[in-house]
C-alpha cells in the first residue's frame, strides 16, 4: 500500500507540473482572488451612503441635525429634493440609498415639547448599505436626541448643567463589540470567502482525479485513493495557509491565535474536501458529470455552512445539513481563530468529525472502485452459450 501511495503522489506531481491546470486552480486562482478582496475590501466599513435630505422645517435646529449627517463619513448628502415625490423618484432610480425628511415645524414642536418626529428611509434592496446606514444613523440621532433634551431641560427648570444630563439619561447604555470594535466587514467576510474559493478548487480538481483508462490496474488498490486524497488535500493545505498569510500580512486582518493551529485546521479541511472530491471521482465515470457534481455541492457552500448568513437563523433541515458539509466545521473555526486567537485544544470535536469524515469518504471510494473492478473483470456469458464443464 505504501508503494502505491508514493507512486500515486508522485504520478499526480508530475502531472500537475506538466499540465498546469491544477496548479492555476488550487494556487493561482485563490491567490488572485484573495488580493482582489482585500482591496475590494480595505475601506473595512461602508462610506460615502448617497442620501437625500427634505428638510421642511429649515429652522437653526433642523439645519444642525442636517449639518451631523453631512459631516459624517458614513454618509454623503447628494441630494435635497423639494418634495416627498421627489425623494421616492431617487430612490426609484438607486440614485441615494438613504433618506431624511424633518417635518414643517419641527424646531417649534420641540421647543414646545411635542415631540416632532423625523422620518428616516432606508433602501432595503441592499441590505448590507442598510445595515450600515441604519446603524449609523441611529447614533447620531440618539446623541442629538440627548443633547437637545438637557439644553430643554435647562432652559424649562433652570437646573445646573449636571442635573439636566442626568435627568435626560435617567438610564444610561454602554455597550462594548469585542473582537471586531471597527465593524470592519474585511475582517468578517475575508477570512472564510478565501477558503472557499480554494476549497472549491481542492473538490473541482479531486472530483477529476480518477483517471480509469490510464490508471485501471490500480483502481482497486488502497494506497491509490490515499495517495490522491494526500495529494491534492496538501495542496489545498499550502493554498489555505497563502490565503492566511496574505489576508494578515498583505491586508492587516487581525491574526491573534498560533499559526499553527490554523495550519492544523487548513489540513483538516483540505484533506476532507480532497475525501470527498475523490468519492465522488469514484462513483461518477464521467470527470466532467462528477466536476459539475462537486462545484454544485461545494461552491455555494460558503452559504449553506453558514459563514454569511448564521445556521441558528435557518429552518431545520437546513442545519442539520450543514453538519454535513466541511466547511461548517471550518469557517466560523477559522475567523475565531483570526479575531479570538481561540486554540485548536477548543476545536477537538471538529478535528475528530474532519478525521471521521476523511476516513469514511476515502473508505467509501475504495470500496466503491473495487466493485467497479469486479464488475469489469467478471466474465460475460453470450446468448447462445452454456457451460459445458464437468
Amino acid at each position: 500500500m505504501l508503494y502505491n501511495f508514493i507512486e500515486t503522489v508522485r504520478e499526480e506531481w508530475n502531472l500537475a507540473l506538466k499540465q498546469k491546470m491544477i496548479i492555476i486552480v488550487i494556487f493561482v486562482i485563490p491567490l488572485l482572488t484573495n488580493i482582489l478582496l482585500g482591496f475590494e475590501l480595505s475601506q473595512n466599513q461602508i462610506k460615502n451612503i448617497p442620501m437625500a435630505v427634505f428638510d421642511q422645517d429649515n429652522s437653526s435646529l433642523s439645519r444642525m441635525i442636517v449639518q451631523q449627517f453631512v459631516e459624517n463619513e458614513t454618509f454623503d448628502v447628494k441630494y435635497y429634493p423639494g418634495s416627498s415625490i421627489e425623494m421616492e423618484k431617487l430612490f426609484n432610480k438607486s440614485l441615494v440609498r438613504t433618506g431624511m425628511i424633518i417635518p414643517k415645524g419641527f424646531g417649534k414642536d420641540v421647543v414646545e415639547l411635542k415631540s416632532p418626529t423625523i422620518l428616516m428611509i432606508y433602501d432595503g434592496s441592499h441590505m448590507p448599505v442598510t445595515s450600515a446606514a441604519k446603524s449609523r444613523a441611529s447614533e447620531i440621532l440618539l446623541t442629538l436626541k440627548t443633547g437637545i433634551l438637557i439644553k430643554l431641560l435647562k432652559a424649562k427648570l433652570n437646573v445646573p448643567d449636571y442635573v439636566a444630563e442626568n435627568m435626560a439619561q435617567a438610564v444610561k447604555f454602554s455597550s462594548r463589540t469585542l473582537y471586531n470594535p471597527t465593524r470592519s466587514f474585511k475582517n468578517f467576510l475575508n477570512p472564510g470567502l478565501g477558503a472557499a474559493i480554494v476549497q472549491s478548487g481542492i473538490a473541482l480538481m479531486a472530483a477529476a482525479a480518477i483517471r480509469r483508462e490510464s490508471e485501471r490496474e490500480k483502481l482497486k488498490r488502497a494506497g491509490y485513493v490515499a495517495g490522491k486524497v494526500i495529494f491534492y488535500g496538501m495542496l489545498g493545505t499550502i493554498s489555505l495557509v497563502v490565503s492566511i498569510l496574505i489576508q494578515s500580512m498583505l491586508f492587516g486582518i487581525p491574526f491573534r491565535s498560533n499559526m499553527t493551529d490554523a495550519v492544523i485546521l487548513s489540513a483538516c479541511l483540505g484533506v476532507s474536501v480532497a475525501a470527498a472530491g475523490i468519492l465522488i471521482s469514484s462513483l461518477v465515470k464521467d470527470s466532467r458529470i462528477a466536476t459539475v457534481i462537486a462545484a454544485v455541492i461545494f461552491v455555494p457552500s460558503t452559504v449553506m455552512a453558514g459563514y454569511t448568513w448564521p445556521v441558528m437563523a435557518m429552518p431545520g433541515p437546513y442545519q442539520t445539513a450543514a453538519n454535513f458539509l466541511p466547511f461548517y466545521h471550518y469557517a466560523d473555526n477559522l475567523r475565531d481563530i483570526y479575531l479570538k486567537g481561540l486554540s485548536i485544544k477548543y476545536l477537538y470535536d471538529d478535528v475528530l468529525w474532519f478525521c471521521l469524515f476523511t476516513l469514511t469518504a476515502a473508505a467509501i471510494a475504495v470500496f466503491s472502485l473495487k466493485i467497479e473492478h469486479k464488475l469489469k473483470d467478471k466474465p460475460t456469458v453470450r446468448a447462445g452459450e452454456h457451460d459445458v464443464s464437468g
